[in-house]
């Protein structure tokens, strides 16, 4: 519910601004919204929370240098790859925690910011939360998160 309710939010605003579907005000939304998904076992809100295929191709890998001269690496192979890889991850992650009434507590990210055009990559994500038995656990299933005008979602999720 939480998580349909901030999509719902992050839509409406979005009409106001030119900025992709189903990005988050903030690292911490997007956090609470990859937990929520998890607890509920849903593989489909998981994926709306990350860059799909079109934002992909049409503005985050042209600012890649792989996309360039000497390397041009086409942009669909690129988007494959990423692709494969959060589908793996996410079938993993949802196996792994799905369904355990975890609590979100914080998103943090230990690597530099890196700048491209038109956007930034956050890298190094560690997600804390709180398992049912109390415990905090620290995850590295999240790749980097994008922050294009404000606004937050996911590249990846780590397979």
């Amino acid at each position: 519910m939480l998580l349909t309710g901030l999509l719902m939010y992050s839509s409406l605003v979005g009409c106001e601004k030119s900025v992709w579907k189903n990005s988050l005000d903030s690292p911490g939304q997007l956090g609470l919204a990859v937990v929520d998904a998890l607890n509920q076992e849903d593989i489909e809100a998981l994926d709306h929370l990350r860059v799909q295929r079109k934002e992909y191709l049409d503005w985050i890998w042209p600012a890649f240098p792989a996309s360039r001269p000497p390397n041009n690496f086409p942009g669909d192979f690129a988007w494959s790859n990423l692709n494969r890889k959060c589908n793996t991850g996410m079938k993993k992650w949802v196996a792994q925690y799905g369904g355990k009434d975890l609590k979100f507590v914080d998103i943090r990210f230990d690597q530099p910011r890196e700048t491209y055009d038109g956007f930034q990559l956050l890298r190094g994500t560690v997600l804390t939360l709180r398992n049912a038995a109390g415990e905090t656990e620290e995850l590295k299933i999240l790749g980097s998160v994008v922050v294009k005008d404000d606004k937050y979602k996911l590249l990846s999720y780590n397979d």
